[in-house]
């Protein structure tokens, strides 16, 4: 079963990371990873500044996150998934999800850009930095044990699912997104 789990998840990886594979013609998957996360701090950065200072507090609905809240989400991701494969977060950054997420929804407009970016920058060191012995060593993923390359992969996924909710969000405020200009 985790084997099957594994090759989902790489087939997964590779169609969401298509562009980025072909582009970068990476030789390895952890060469395809770090591009995959540059693409998407790319997207992250220029839709967080393409928004308006207002708009951050937009929701669709109540109960649903606002533009800021999947922007603080993604900062603490990237700042909190490499704890599970053997990596420390930034010293800036807050200890666990609840609290960094609270630290990055505080930024203004201006500091979040920029936090994005380091956050990102942060989440391709790691990944960039990681040997194949790191890369296959067991780890969890909310409850879930897989080798540390599966968990990657599921990380960059969800980040992409947030990634579209954030394009949709952009869509419903008119604002469009700096790479479609």
């Amino acid at each position: 079963m985790r084997r099957n789990a594994l090759r989902i998840s790489i087939a997964m990886a590779a169609a969401l990371c298509l562009p980025s594979l072909v582009a970068a013609q990476a030789a390895t998957l952890k060469d395809v990873q770090v591009a995959d996360v540059q693409n998407m701090k790319d997207k992250f950065v220029g839709l967080a500044g393409a928004f308006t200072a207002a708009q951050y507090d937009w929701r669709p609905m109540e109960g649903v996150r606002s533009v800021r809240d999947v922007l603080a989400l993604i900062v603490a991701e990237c700042h909190q998934f490499p704890v599970a494969w053997g990596a420390q977060p930034p010293a800036r950054a807050a200890s666990g999800f609840g609290p960094e997420i609270q630290r990055a929804a505080a930024l203004s407009q201006m500091d979040m850009t920029r936090e994005l970016g380091l956050a990102f920058d942060h989440l391709s060191e790691v990944v960039s930095g990681m040997d194949q012995g790191a890369r296959r060593a067991d780890s969890q993923y909310f409850g879930r044990s897989m080798p540390v390359e599966a968990n990657i992969m599921t990380a960059m996924a969800d980040m992409h699912e947030h990634l579209g909710q954030l394009i949709a969000y952009a869509r419903s405020n008119e604002v469009v997104p700096p790479w479609s200009r």
